[in-house]
Parts: structure tokens; sequence; C-alpha cells
């Protein structure tokens, strides 16, 4: 992965935490003051923090928002979500879950 091996060959990044802020594009203040940085995330995925979510930084970029452990996932399981309540989960069964709708494995 990109960011381990610039952190781990010392290129200078630095790992910040902030909290989000903005109406308008999300700017995030910690030490400093980041003006709608560029987010870092997987290709197809993109997402927006809500104010007052806490922001991690590296170099500049915004990482993500920070979040415990799902209890509620398996092992190999992904649940995406929003602040509105919707959800996928994708099971390791190969199954689908749209809000609480069940989809099994063709």
């Amino acid at each position: 992965m990109w960011l381990a091996r610039q952190i781990s060959q010392g290129k200078g990044l630095q790992i910040r935490r902030g909290l989000v802020s903005g109406e308008e594009a999300v700017d995030i203040q910690g030490e400093s003051e980041y003006r709608a940085p560029e987010q870092v995330l997987p290709y197809g995925v993109s997402s927006r923090a809500c104010q007052g979510d806490r922001a991690v930084m590296l170099g500049g970029y915004c990482a993500g928002v920070p979040c415990g452990p799902d209890g509620r996932l398996e092992p190999g399981e992904v649940r995406l979500y929003s602040a509105g309540g919707a959800e996928i989960l994708l099971r390791r069964d190969g199954a689908v879950v749209i809000n609480g709708q069940e989809f099994p494995r063709p």
C-alpha cells in the first residue's frame, strides 16, 4: 500500500487529527486548518463526513474518519452505511442485504 510505504520510508507523512467543519466543502480543523483536502479512498467509493466527525489527516490528505470495530460483522464482510440509516451489507456467504432485505447468492 502506497501510504504504508511512504510512512515506513520516512517520507515525512505525519498523522494528524482534526474535526470536520464547513458547509459547502469538507474542511478539517486540527493543529492546522485544511480547506477541502483531497480524500484517500478506494476506487469507486466516495463519501462526505458529517460536521463534527473526527478525521485523520496524512500529509495533507484526508485518510478517513476513524471508527471502532463493527461488532456486527463476521470476518470477510463489508458494510456500507450512511448517516440517514441506509445500509448495504456484503456477507461472507455471498448474500447481499440492503436496508434489511436479504438477496441470497444466486
